[in-house]
């Protein structure tokens, strides 16, 4: 476990555990949702992989929300963010994707980035107040709608080491 917010705690994500919940919120989430397969590859199969979860920190320490980033080299890649709507407008994406740039940047990341729909407003102003800024488009990059995606990123810095 690491890092702990109001009500939350993350915690790597595991098949056993974690696994049908994360497809819920992804089948709730987007409208073109990764398969469960994607996950598992991500869990059992990728070497570069990070899948993390918030969960909540009661008895039942419910999935409300995941983040898989990819590390590779000095970059970290976000390859998928979502938050259960029932906790969503708590700060959990943030809570989760500054975990992510916080391991990368003590291990010394350089950059990071992302791509996000073009039309997910919310979203963008939720990266842009994270720091990343627009670095390009990918025509069609999305289906289901088809849509253009905003390649993201950010520089990093490395963070001091606490003493």
């Amino acid at each position: 476990m690491s890092l702990v917010s109001e009500g939350y705690v993350l915690a790597p994500m595991t098949k056993s555990r974690h696994l049908d919940e994360v497809v819920r919120i992804e089948q709730m989430s987007y409208s073109n949702p990764w398969s469960r397969d994607s996950f598992v590859f991500e869990l059992e199969a990728s070497n570069v992989s990070r899948p993390r979860v918030a969960l909540t920190r009661n008895r039942e320490s419910i999935v409300a929300g995941y983040c898989i980033s990819w590390v590779v080299v000095d970059h970290l890649q976000i390859q998928n963010v979502a938050v259960h709507p029932e906790h969503r407008g708590r700060g959990l994406a943030i809570f989760l994707i500054k975990d992510a740039l916080s391991d990368v940047q003590k291990r010394g990341a350089k950059a990071a980035s992302l791509e996000v729909r073009k039309s997910n407003t919310s979203a963008r102003r939720l990266y842009a107040g994270l720091g990343f800024r627009e670095a390009g488009e990918r025509k069609g990059y999305y289906s289901r709608p088809s849509e253009d995606a905003v390649v993201l990123q950010k520089e990093l810095t490395r963070e001091p080491r606490e003493t």
